[in-house]
């Protein structure tokens, strides 16, 4: 059980770190925006885009997440069994 919570850990601090890293995306091209005098203008063509990164982000992780609770209840009852 402690090595299906580890990889758990793993799985939830990999896609934290992919999270901030697409946080990461927006700040900085609002950062140079407000920098040019643009203010938050130069963020609304790339919404579109960082929408789907963050959409495909989040399927992936609920994708992995699923797999990884499946394959704790298949080893849940071979556990029991022994």
């Amino acid at each position: 059980m402690e090595h299906t919570s580890a990889k758990r850990k793993a799985l939830y601090r990999k896609f934290l770190v992919g999270y901030f890293c697409l946080l990461g995306i927006p700040l900085m091209i609002l950062a140079l925006s407000i920098y040019k005098g643009a203010g938050g203008a130069g963020l609304v063509p790339g919404i579109p885009v960082y929408l789907l990164l963050l959409g495909g982000a989040t399927y992936q992780f609920i994708k992995e997440l699923r797999s990884l609770k499946r394959e704790e209840q298949e080893s849940a009852p071979k556990e029991s069994k022994q």
